[in-house]
């Protein structure tokens, strides 16, 4: 057995050496196959887009106070919290619409020149309310119940639509028509005859609204109505498509 170690390393040397040989063939292989399909496509890209209505907004109350009794902010906080719940309740908005967060306090400080160090300067507190709405006319009555509940940080709505999908389905199909709407123009150009598409793929997305949401004043109306413009929801494709003479 021992005089046949030899053999054995040498021809799992080679064989080794043939196996490496041949993982190096098959890549130049794939490659040249790549760089051959590549150079027999027209490859572009695509961009389709639909505007929208948005049906549902988020809203961030919030309710922030500072002072040096903790037990009286932390009161002051939670009663302004309940007021804002039931004022929105009463505006038949659901529970599952309105998340509050937990209370949160922090210590303050100040820099104090002659100690020439910093000292406790009391706390700040504060608490804040998520709130979704599936009617957007709802909106401005919202805003008014907040401030007359004592919430003093209001975040800028935050626009969307529930009917989104279909409409990013519907954005894609028009990416995809002028894709191939400009390869055709580019095979008619290079009098190449189009194929099938061989590869396709998306791009980053991109969902915002067409103008912000903006407040109007109206001389004959008692509040402030909010207008929310449009959503555009923006797809885009690369496409590659087989050509030949």
């Amino acid at each position: 057995m021992r005089k046949n170690r030899p053999f054995q390393t040498a021809y799992l040397c080679r064989l080794t050496g043939v196996l490496a040989a041949l993982s190096v063939l098959i890549a130049c292989l794939s490659a040249s196959a790549q760089a051959a399909e590549d150079s027999q496509v027209i490859a572009l890209n695509g961009t389709g887009t639909v505007t929208l209505v948005p049906d549902t907004a988020s809203i961030t109350l919030g309710i922030n106070l500072r002072g040096n009794e903790l037990s009286n902010l932390q009161t002051a906080v939670d009663k302004a919290v309940g007021s804002i719940l039931t004022r929105l309740r009463a505006l038949n908005i659901d529970d599952k619409e309105l998340a509050a967060t937990n209370i949160r306090i922090s210590p303050r400080y100040r820099y104090n020149q002659s100690q020439q160090q910093s000292v406790a300067d009391g706390y700040e507190v504060s608490r804040d309310i998520r709130v979704t709405l599936r009617d957007l006319a709802l909106l401005s009555q919202v805003m008014s119940e907040a401030s007359n509940a004592g919430i003093n940080r209001v975040s800028p709505p935050q626009l969307s639509s529930s009917k989104y999908e279909e409409n990013y389905q519907k954005a894609l199909a028009l990416a995809v028509e002028q894709a191939t709407q400009r390869a055709s123009a580019l095979a008619d150009a290079a009098q190449v005859k189009l194929g099938p598409v061989v590869r396709m793929s998306t791009l980053e997305t991109t969902y915002r609204p067409e103008q912000p949401m903006r407040m109007a004043m109206e001389s004959d109306a008692p509040e402030a109505a909010y207008q929310p413009g449009e959503l555009r929801v923006t797809a885009n494709v690369n496409v590659a498509f087989a050509i030949s003479p």
